[in-house]
């Protein structure tokens, strides 16, 4: 049961991260509009910071959200296939092939805006799970207070 109930917490979290993230891309990409303008391929810091920033900061954020809804015994894995099952439903809902003839450092921005989903969830999932295990010391030490 409890894993029914941390996997439709999973489920529900990438849902709501997906509307959500949709929703406020723009106001994001709005932020960077000025500094991307003038940057110079895909690979400049303003363009990364925009696409794969953004990408980063939600998977994050959706791993700390999993984390109040997840057991306390959680593992890491968790928190991966939550950026997995982001970047895939991403992909799928994009249609996220890229041209057969495209640039090579285009599908290496690409492709790399759905890994690095995968990363700020992981780097989410890890805070998360050391809060929770700071916590736990705190309250063994401190004697239940």
């Amino acid at each position: 049961m409890l894993k029914v109930r941390a996997l439709g917490a999973l489920i529900a979290v990438v849902l709501g991260t997906l509307l959500t993230s949709n929703y406020l891309q723009p106001y994001w990409e709005t932020a960077f509009a000025q500094s991307v303008e003038s940057s110079r391929g895909w690979f400049s810091l303003p363009w990364l910071a925009m696409t794969w920033g953004w990408d980063i900061l939600v998977a994050f954020g959706a791993s700390l959200l999993l984390a109040l809804t997840l057991p306390r015994a959680s593992k890491i894995w968790w928190y991966v296939g939550l950026g997995a099952i982001y970047a895939v439903v991403r992909f799928l809902a994009q249609r996220g092939l890229s041209a057969w003839n495209a640039d090579i450092r285009f599908d290496l921005w690409h492709y790399g805006c759905y890994i690095v989903s995968v990363v700020g969830a992981t780097l989410g999932g890890t805070v998360a799970l050391t809060l929770a295990a700071w916590r736990r010391r705190l309250t063994i030490v401190g004697g239940g207070r």
